[in-house]
């Protein structure tokens, strides 16, 4: 095993698979596959009613025909050119101890403007949206934009290291090595595709849609109970997604990193220097604890977005 782990990391290309691409669009296949048929239509003709050129797509070229999929990633291409980064993350401190209200680190929703960008985070940023596709009485454009945030944002909120900071930019500045790869990756990388693409690849799928599907039979259980809680609380589900980070995304690297100090401010170069020194290797035992839990947060969100959906799609 660990020599066919080994062999998978020296073959996977680090950007054929990702959160950042394949792993929205699975998030957006399974939500597709438990869109109620009303709902379903609805975000077909919004989509086709407002297109978006996903054919070019800077971040995930060759998008798939399904219409949910192709735009899953279209909040990545224009968060630069609007500025509104911030409404792709949460950066709650790694030294809070205890969950409590997000608004320390969620400051109300605004777009960018008069040379400032953008003010919010994801959570908001969902509520938000979910607004606006609601109301009818806005133009199919208004809502469609505010469609192809949601099924990003909702898939944002469900990465781990989207919802914590430890001064290290959700752990952009971390440098790891990933088994026996030379390069060094980070961590917020690889947990956003280096891990997936690995799991991928081992298990020969064909592509997204067919992961997607392994994934809805593998957790239909999770399904049945997510069914039961409340549709929107995206702040509960940062909060979820932030304690896997800490148990897991940081919690279980060898050497450890030391939380930041509270209030402290590093430099991301400085950051990576020290972080480097320690020479964290990315192996087998970490990867096959973290595998799990990153298809659970897959899932999680692909249910989530359907029900969400379902809910505002109604009539």
């Amino acid at each position: 095993m660990r020599a066919l782990f080994a062999l998978a990391l020296l073959l996977a290309p680090s950007s054929l698979f990702g959160w950042g691409c394949d792993g929205h669009r699975v998030v957006a296949f399974l939500a597709r596959a438990h869109l109620t048929p009303v709902a379903s239509r609805e975000v077909d003709r919004l989509l086709h009613a407002s297109p978006v050129d996903v054919s070019s797509n800077r971040y995930c070229p060759d998008p798939p025909a399904d219409a949910i999929a192709a735009v899953a990633s279209w909040a990545d291409d224009v968060r630069a050119a609007r500025r509104n980064g911030a409404w792709h993350y949460i950066d709650i401190p790694r030294t809070v101890t205890k969950r409590t209200k997000i608004a320390p680190w969620c400051p109300p929703i605004w777009p960018a403007s008069g040379g400032k960008d953008a003010a919010g985070c994801v959570a908001d940023a969902i509520e938000h949206f979910a607004t606006i596709l609601e109301d009818t009485s806005r133009t199919d454009a208004d809502r469609a934009e505010a469609l192809r945030y949601l099924i990003h944002f909702v898939g944002d909120i469900h990465q781990p290291l989207h919802t914590i900071d430890d001064g290290d930019q959700g752990g952009n500045c971390d440098p790891v090595h990933f088994g026996v790869d030379p390069a060094a990756t980070n961590l917020h990388s690889l947990w956003d595709s280096r891990l997936l693409s690995v799991e991928m690849r081992r298990g020969k799928f064909a592509d997204t849609a067919a992961f997607a599907a392994a994934l809805d039979t593998r957790f239909a259980s999770l399904f049945e109970t997510l069914s039961k809680r409340r549709v929107n609380d995206p702040e509960a589900w940062a909060w979820e997604s932030d304690g896997v980070a800490r148990r897991m995304a940081y919690g279980k690297l060898k050497p450890v990193i030391a939380p930041e100090a509270v209030g402290g401010t590093v430099a991301c170069a400085g950051r990576r220097k020290s972080v480097g020194t320690l020479h964290i290797v990315i192996g087998d035992a970490y990867a096959s604890q973290a595998q799990p839990l990153i298809d659970k947060q897959l899932a999680r969100a692909g249910f989530r977005l359907a029900r969400l959906l379902n809910s505002i799609l109604h009539n």
